[in-house]
């Protein structure tokens, strides 16, 4: 008799479970408009990627994992980003975090369909941009080398677009 509640809070917790939305929308946090620091990473061949190679470029750099699952859940807008904007000077790139084995990420990003460039943060990168713990963590840089925006959490396609609309001087892509 005293079990009847259980069946009801089950199936209550059942439905909030699957209703509740996993994806949490980034923070977006102050930059101060601060200067991007110079920096040089490894990109998955083993060649040196630099700061300097995108001057005058609008960068997203995305610092991330393979076994982060925000990570992963935005992957996909991304990538369409990237796709859709790298004829306009906006470029994307990923800077793993992951430690270890590249060929774990580059075969990660193969297998993805990941088509913007992918290089290896190291930890003192990472602290070059403020200590990046969290992951994802999402720089929106401008043309000057400026730091535009700082997100934290999982960014969406229509974030990086209304955050890169006044860098390029007009809309972006739009969806295809």
């Amino acid at each position: 008799m005293k079990a009847r509640w259980l069946i009801p809070l089950a199936l209550g917790l059942a439905l909030l479970w699957v209703t509740y939305p996993t994806r949490r929308p980034a923070v977006r946090l102050p930059t101060g408009n601060v200067a991007m620091p110079a920096w040089q990473m490894t990109d998955l061949s083993g060649l040196p990627v630099s700061s300097t190679n995108f001057s005058g470029k609008v960068l997203v750099l995305n610092f991330w994992a393979t076994w982060c699952p925000p990570c992963r859940e935005e992957l996909p807008d991304l990538n369409a980003f990237h796709g859709a904007n790298q004829t306009n000077g906006v470029v994307v790139i990923g800077a793993s975090v992951d430690e270890g084995d590249p060929e774990v990420v580059r075969r990660f990003a193969e297998r993805n369909g990941l088509k913007y460039p992918i290089v290896f943060a190291t930890p003192e990168i990472q602290l070059q941009f403020g200590n990046v713990t969290l992951l994802p963590t999402t720089f929106v840089i401008d043309r000057e080398g400026r730091m535009a925006a700082r997100f934290l959490g999982a960014i969406t396609r229509e974030e990086l677009e209304k955050t890169v609309e006044p860098l390029v001087g007009g809309p972006v892509i739009a969806k295809p």
